[in-house]
């Protein structure tokens, strides 16, 4: 991890000019996780929907198909969270014979565990973001729709941990295009050198950030493969491992 030595209070990197006045992050598999996975998810729906075991396929099968078809319905639509779902589950069970009365009930079987198991933020998370804030401007750029996105920062109590939130859904948009971006670092009133935007899609985070010319940390869990399309400033295994190079 590279060091790094402070400017009038802010963080300067070597080799970087301009200090650190802002910190943005993703929310998803960045800053918190849901209880349960989409397989343990599907799985607990099927059987709460009322079909047989292996009657619509295996649940690694259908939460796989649920992921792609997921967000294609996401890019593609600007509607509630319970509608995208229903879409969604409509597409991946009409190709299998499902009705569309059946997939609604399979689709909302999904949504309400999704409620009842909720997200938690990972350990340290809350203890980091308060440390940050000593010293700098915080925000937070989710994409999905308006309403899931919302429940979740409220729920978490991020509204209260950060200085600005920008959900991409609110305005009919998604990361990596650079709008949302500008618009959080509106939001901050800092400059994109001045900024770091922490996320763990290298597609939608580090794409889109490098895009605005922000410098960006790399959430990169598994620890393996190369960055695509150029390295990032940082490739972290946890957000909160950044702790040693900002504070």
């Amino acid at each position: 991890m590279a060091s790094e030595h402070t400017r009038g209070g802010k963080t300067v990197q070597p080799g970087m000019t301009t200090p650190l006045e802002a910190v943005a992050f993703d929310l998803d598999s960045t800053l918190c996780q849901y209880e349960l996975t989409v397989e343990e998810v599907v799985e607990r729906a099927i059987q709460r929907a009322g079909f047989d075991e292996g009657q619509l396929g295996s649940p690694a099968e259908l939460a796989a198909a649920y992921d792609t078809a997921w967000w294609a319905a996401e890019e593609q639509l600007r509607l509630p969270t319970d509608e995208l779902r229903r879409t969604a589950w409509g597409r991946i069970l009409s190709a299998r014979g499902v009705d569309e009365a059946d997939a609604t009930r399979l689709a909302d079987a999904y949504s309400e565990i999704r409620r009842e198991t909720g997200m938690s933020l990972y350990d340290g998370v809350s203890r980091f973001l308060d440390d940050l804030r000593a010293r700098y401007r915080l925000g937070i750029l989710t994409n999905g729709p308006s309403d899931m996105q919302w429940e979740k920062v409220e729920k978490l109590g991020l509204t209260a941990a950060v200085d600005a939130v920008v959900v991409a859904g609110d305005f009919g948009i998604f990361k990596p295009d650079p709008r949302p971006f500008k618009e959080l670092l509106g939001l901050l009133d800092a400059s994109p050198p001045a900024s770091l935007f922490v996320g763990n899609s290298y597609e939608h985070d580090i794409v889109g950030a490098r895009g605005v010319g922000m410098r960006t940390a790399w959430v990169k869990a598994d620890g393996t493969g190369e960055c695509p399309n150029g390295a990032p400033d940082y490739v972290v295994a946890r957000a909160t491992d950044l702790r040693e190079v900002l504070l």
